[in-house]
């Protein structure tokens, strides 16, 4: 019979690569999407300077900025605020960025969602919900098999370190019972 632990480790990694891969494809898929967002004719009369700025800076790898120019859209109304939101989200998630968030992209797509339901935007933003959800629930997962494994190191190991002193007290025992039977044969020969 097989150990329940041993199945789950022959299924599970299966599990967990098909998952990060299908996590993996929505978002490239999403990327390549959202490049055409905020050029898309479209959202052309709901662009501002601050969208051309934040664009540009986020071409440049300016993150952080880019984030902040969309932020100030939304702050001085200045502009789309279903654009504004759904820019902030994806710069956020945006994989290339180092200061990735995604609850913080989470919180602007919902926002989006919540407060615009109309924006032609609510759609792809549900789509990144999911995704993003979806990578939350893969990555819980693959912190939680990193605690187990943790957790079965340090079993294993005072596993070992016990087997080792019963090995050790097995030898001593051994030990004791030589130096018995010597004493008794020394005794029996006088």
């Amino acid at each position: 019979m097989k150990r329940p632990d041993r199945h789950y480790r022959e299924t599970t990694p299966w599990l967990n690569t098909f998952q990060l891969l299908l996590v993996v494809a929505t978002l490239t898929s999403l990327f390549s999407l959202s490049g055409c967002v905020t050029t898309n004719p479209l959202h052309s009369e709901r662009r501002s300077e601050h969208f051309d700025r934040a664009e540009a800076l986020f071409s440049q790898g300016n993150y952080e900025a880019a984030f902040k120019e969309n932020q100030k859209v939304l702050a001085e109304g200045k502009g789309a605020p279903d654009l504004a939101l759904f820019n902030m989200g994806l710069v956020s998630a945006y994989s290339m960025n180092p200061k990735k968030d995604y609850p913080r992209a989470l919180h602007s797509f919902r926002t989006l969602v919540k407060n615009h339901p109309n924006s032609p935007l609510t759609e792809q933003a549900k789509v990144w919900i999911q995704v993003l959800e979806e990578h939350q629930k893969v990555a819980e997962e693959r912190h939680k098999l990193a605690e187990e494994k943790r957790t079965f190191t340090r079993e294993r190991e005072a596993l070992s370190q016990e087997r080792e002193r019963l090995k050790y007290a097995v030898e001593k025992s051994r030990q004791v019972d030589i130096d018995i039977e010597k004493r008794r044969r020394q005794t029996l020969s006088k």
